[in-house]
């Protein structure tokens, strides 16, 4: 008897040449193409979600066919596909954050928005959509800080 390895007997990506438009994530998000742009919706153990979700167990989505949950991590990948957000420099000795690349994101200070609801992440993606700059980091944020 002849056994396979998970990987012969699972491939990564069915597109493994080339970015595809739309592709999921273990059961538990997206990521999509928009208008140059890269999304990355993930609702899983793990990513900035609900407290039940986030802590469980990182296989939990698998053994499901539906995976669920209210809130989800999103993070945006400039038309140069490094980051739209990155994390912020702290310097513990002055005990502030780095001004420059605090006042360019807006005041965020991660690479990801955490706990976003279905509205607030279909606000992004069409602000995405419809944007002809290509830094609409100051949009992003207004969306995610309304949100709450």
């Amino acid at each position: 008897m002849k056994f396979k390895t998970a990987a012969q007997v699972m491939n990564n990506s069915n597109t493994p040449n080339r970015d595809a438009d739309f592709y999921t994530n273990r059961n538990k998000g997206f990521a999509m193409a928009i208008n140059g742009f890269r999304i990355s919706v993930q609702w899983g153990p793990g990513n900035y979600v609900d407290n039940e979700i986030r802590y469980d167990d990182h296989d939990a989505p698998g053994q499901y066919n539906s995976w669920g949950c209210d809130t989800a991590e999103v993070m945006i990948w400039g038309r140069n596909d490094e980051p739209l957000f990155d994390l912020v420099p702290f310097d513990f000795d002055t005990e502030e954050y780095d001004k420059e690349m605090f006042d360019a994101q807006c005041g965020h200070i991660d690479q990801v928005f955490g706990h976003c609801g279905s509205d607030c992440v279909a606000k992004m993606i069409g602000c995405l959509a419809h944007s002809d700059d290509d830094d609409p980091r100051r949009a992003i944020a207004q969306i995610y800080d309304a949100s709450f």
